[in-house]
């Protein structure tokens, strides 16, 4: 019996092949998290494709998460900006949740993508960061998600069954992306379900653990996207700090208005165009 799901991600992927041409084939995809969605102002576009237009496409209902699909250049890279994800903690009640929330991953590799590259808006564990830091992202904790291969295997015809992870964060990607500058920030990224924020208690055990910033997505996103061979990037955005004493008295709105400050959005504009400057010439 053919997979349901491969058959949907490959309408999709029809869909959007008769909105851009065939000869578009995207060399990366950008996830844009929650109120980043500006970035795309950096995409030359050639469509603009609301999320709602597109078969079996999940629909976003998170606030800063827009529900757009750019798809153009930038910086000359061809690229997929896809303004707003779906959350586990929106669909968690579904049986195809995870399928849902890494739907746009296997759309983008189905489509070509080599590079996924994913942001969040985080709160800081370490007590060294601060508001408006970027940190790329080593390694994560994914011990408070479901893992997205769970479940029935969907043969895209070269994914393997069991994902090994070591590899899974792009070193070279890594790399370049903190040679933009010497602020940039590097660490361990681990995500919740959400919709709450952490305890004082969890955010003290996860200081333990190694974490330096916590979210509520991407790590589901970033598996799949390892699993269908695409190399992997993932950038944080610190929007809060964490007491030392693991209080983290912070809210969604606080959380868009950081990342709606003239001098974050300065700063993310500059480093993402660098970093496709440098994607570009390796290739």
């Amino acid at each position: 019996m053919p997979d349901e799901y491969v058959k949907k991600v490959n309408e999709a992927v029809g869909f959007i092949k008769q909105k851009v041409g065939a000869n578009f084939t995207p060399h990366a995809s950008l996830t844009l998290g929650s109120g980043l969605g500006k970035l795309a102002e950096l995409i030359k576009p050639v469509a603009l494709i609301p999320y709602a237009d597109i078969p079996h496409f999940p629909q976003t209902t998170v606030a800063g998460h827009e529900g757009m699909l750019v798809v153009g250049t930038l910086e000359d890279v061809p690229i997929l900006g896809f303004k707003g994800r779906k959350h586990y903690y929106e669909v968690a009640h579904l049986p195809d949740a995870m399928d849902q929330v890494t739907f746009y991953v296997q759309v983008a590799a189905s489509l070509g993508s080599k590079v996924c590259m994913t942001t969040n808006a985080a709160g800081g564990l370490n007590h060294t960061f601060k508001i408006g830091d970027l940190m790329v992202i080593r390694s994560h904790i994914g011990l408070f998600l479901p893992n997205p291969l769970l479940g029935p295997h969907h043969d895209f015809g070269n994914n393997l069954y069991f994902q090994p992870l070591n590899d899974m964060y792009s070193f070279d990607l890594l790399k370049l992306f903190k040679s933009i500058s010497p602020q940039i920030r590097e660490g361990i990224y681990v995500a919740w379900s959400g919709r709450t924020y952490e305890t004082q208690a969890e955010s003290l055990l996860l200081r333990k653990l190694g974490a330096d910033a916590t979210g509520m997505s991407t790590i589901p996103e970033i598996i799949v996207a390892h699993n269908r061979g695409m190399q992997t990037l993932g950038v944080s955005i610190i929007t809060n700090v964490i007491a030392e004493d693991g209080t983290n008295a912070t809210n969604h709105e606080e959380v868009t208005a950081v990342l709606n400050n003239q001098t974050t959005e300065n700063k993310l504009f500059t480093t993402f165009r660098s970093f496709f400057q440098k994607l570009k010439v390796i290739g």
